[in-house]
């Protein structure tokens, strides 16, 4: 079995799940830290099998999607770490946020 990959979760994820956890603490202050933590129990299976996400060059070179719920985790690899990008909502302009990029 190899070795799970190291988590890096970047400044601007970090800041998305402080805007996440805002929105929601706004109508639902009990459940808001519950929701984030139900989000990073997701980067778990990923540190372990990276590949699972479908591929999104076109908005990154190596960039990979995830999902939980109505939330996009959006994340790359290398050969030691896992890194959390951005996690916005499935109905945000993934384009607006990245940029668009011809696939290689």
């Amino acid at each position: 079995m190899s070795r799970p990959l190291t988590l890096r979760i970047t400044s601007q994820a970090r800041l998305d799940l402080a805007d996440i956890w805002a929105f929601i603490a706004e109508d639902y202050p009990e459940r808001a830290s519950d929701f984030i933590r139900q989000i990073e129990k997701k980067f778990e299976p990923l540190r372990h099998h990276p590949e699972l996400g479908p591929h999104r060059n076109n908005l990154m070179p190596g960039l990979r999607a995830h999902f939980h719920r109505d939330y996009v985790i959006y994340y790359q690899f290398t050969d030691t770490e896992l890194i959390i990008v951005r996690v916005v909502h499935g109905s945000r302009d993934a384009v607006a946020l990245f940029g668009e990029n011809d696939p290689p």
